[in-house]
């Protein structure tokens, strides 16, 4: 089964997603060689690359969600709704995707 392309145009990337995708696109060009899958994957691939610096094994292996920087004030005002806690950028990383940011919580 195809997983849902992942895009630097996306509000929340799943760290879990992520992985997923780079497997089914690592598997997809084995059978046959597609020029968008394999531009997909190389700029996740990059993407991945730009992240392991910044993440902890507890944080990014389980499922971390990466907030597109433009999107993260909304994030924080939903998220300090839930659950009271402040949120500031400072507990978060940034990754870069292509030209444009995403945190990764820390």
């Amino acid at each position: 089964m195809e997983s849902k392309p992942i895009t630097n145009t996306e509000s929340i990337i799943n760290s879990g997603d992520l992985r997923t995708r780079i497997s089914w696109l690592k598997q997809a060009l084995n059978y046959r060689f597609s020029e968008e899958y394999s531009k997909e994957l190389k700029a996740l691939n990059a993407f991945e690359t730009n992240i392991e610096p910044v993440a902890s094994f507890s944080t990014y292996a389980p499922g971390a969600d990466l907030i597109r920087d433009s999107d993260f004030e909304e994030y924080k005002k939903t998220m300090e709704e839930q659950d009271t806690t402040d949120i500031s950028k400072a507990a978060f990383s940034p990754v870069d995707f292509n030209g444009v940011i995403y945190w990764l919580r820390q």
